[in-house]
């Protein structure tokens, strides 16, 4: 599969390419006001107002700093009921996709129900990568909240 590695704090991780609809720069945000820590904002994105998640913020006590290879990965997300949404996901250094074999991921054997979105790891060159399980990112009530249709 190929994927797309970026960094989070110190560690990599990595996103099937199949999910990731465009990469753009870094874009000025609106704030949602009283929203988890981890949402950062929503922006414009060709008409779609897309929520973006920071990343870093989600996995660690910081939020992404604003590096040349910051960027904002639009994925495709789906909700409850199999309809698609845009979502962007915030982080740093996103610089190269490399393809890597399904086979060669492993479990790590600890499953963090705090964390469901952490997927499988593999070893490229001398670094563990984790795989983000895209549909496992949100919980529900915020997926319910992030994507609410207008009536």
């Amino acid at each position: 599969m190929l994927c797309l590695l970026l960094r989070l704090g110190s560690e990599r991780y990595a996103i099937d390419a199949r999910r990731i609809v465009e990469v753009v720069p870094m874009v000025a945000l609106r704030p949602l006001p009283h929203a988890l820590p981890y949402v950062a904002g929503l922006f414009d994105y060709r008409g779609v107002l897309v929520p973006v998640i920071d990343l870093c913020r989600l996995t660690g006590p910081r939020t992404c700093g604003a590096f040349l290879t910051t960027r904002t990965v639009l994925v495709d997300y789906p909700d409850a009921d199999g309809r698609s949404h845009i979502l962007g996901l915030l982080a740093e250094q996103v610089t190269e996709t490399v393809k890597l074999k399904d086979r060669d991921f492993k479990n790590g054997g600890v499953a963090v129900d705090a964390a469901p979105y952490l997927g499988p790891l593999i070893k490229v060159g001398d670094q563990l990568v984790q795989l983000l399980e895209i549909e496992a990112l949100l919980p529900e009530d915020l997926r319910a909240q992030l994507f609410r249709e207008c009536a």
